[in-house]
């Protein structure tokens, strides 16, 4: 769920202890920066059945993602490398709640609009399971999903996207920080090739939106947005981890994958995959009419 890296990671450097990963770029994990989540952080995400998977530790370790962010702007602080955290955290000061605004809502409605069709089409049934009680966790896990949606776009279309996109281009930084993304999901329960071209689709949107808006404000609020409508709010697994509702319960149906995904979740259908692509071009269209940044599409 959450894909790190140390932020030095884009020099040639081939020492023992680092794995190279998308060796089109040479860019590295280290082994040691794992140890900034902690030992049940790293068992949570990997095995999401464990006991540890309850509303309540989810909650904290989405607050707990917010150290990536800071120690990327410490380290590069530290540098004094400002150029290089422009690239890799590039947050601009200019209409910020607008682009906040905009994201969140195209996250929330489109997650909203692919999970009517998919129970009108019989592929869930909902049951409301609010109390009173639930107030304060519905909060923080509003918060939470912000923090974490962000953080992973910091990660691949901060700083994957943005040192791809100075070594091999644009193009290249749009499908490799994408494959990236969907990639960092295999180890999720029920994980399936629909599911992984569903994170592939959102990967590619959110990184157009990177692009063409220039920085993470849009594509980071509609990150969080989608993970909160998905999980808290209609109660549907968020990318195979299940347990998270709070305000509807949402079951699969079988026999309707198409419709909702199966044990991975919505990602995995393909009415998700259609809208999220069609999302896509839609981008697209309005990123080369309005944007000051153009793909070059000749």
């Amino acid at each position: 769920m959450l894909f790190l890296h140390r932020p030095d990671c884009y020099s040639y450097s081939s020492t023992s202890s680092k794995l190279t990963i998308l060796s089109p770029t040479r860019l590295t994990i280290s082994p040691t920066f794992f140890k900034y989540l902690g030992c049940k952080y790293i068992v949570f995400i990997s095995n999401p059945g464990t006991s540890t998977d309850t509303p309540v530790f989810l909650t904290i370790t989405l607050i707990g993602e917010i150290i990536v962010p800071i120690y990327l702007f410490i380290y590069y602080r530290a540098k004094n490398n400002l150029d290089a955290l422009d690239i890799v955290m590039p947050f601009k000061k200019d209409k910020i709640a607008q682009k906040f605004g905009i994201g969140y809502l195209i996250g929330f409605l489109a997650f909203a609009i692919i999970f009517a069709i998919a129970v009108f089409g019989g592929g869930f049934t909902t049951k409301i399971v609010w109390s009173s009680k639930n107030i304060i966790l519905f909060v923080l896990m509003l918060i939470g999903f912000l923090i974490q949606g962000t953080t992973e776009e910091i990660v691949c279309r901060g700083y994957v996207q943005g040192r791809i996109t100075e070594k091999l281009g644009v193009f290249w930084a749009i499908a490799l920080s994408a494959l990236f993304f969907a990639s960092g999901h295999l180890g999720n329960a029920g994980v399936s090739l629909e599911g992984f071209v569903g994170l592939l689709a959102f990967g590619i949107l959110t990184a157009l939106l990177r692009f063409y808006t220039g920085d993470l404000w849009l594509c980071g609020a509609l990150h969080g947005a989608w993970n909160f409508a998905e999980g808290p709010f209609f109660g549907t697994p968020v990318s195979g981890i299940s347990g998270t509702e709070l305000l509807f319960k949402s079951t699969s149906v079988p026999h309707h994958p198409w419709l909702n995904g199966g044990a991975f979740g919505i990602e995995a259908s393909l009415t998700c995959i259609i809208v999220l692509i069609l999302l896509s071009f839609l981008t697209v269209y309005l990123g080369q009419k309005y944007s000051d940044n153009k793909l070059d599409l000749n």
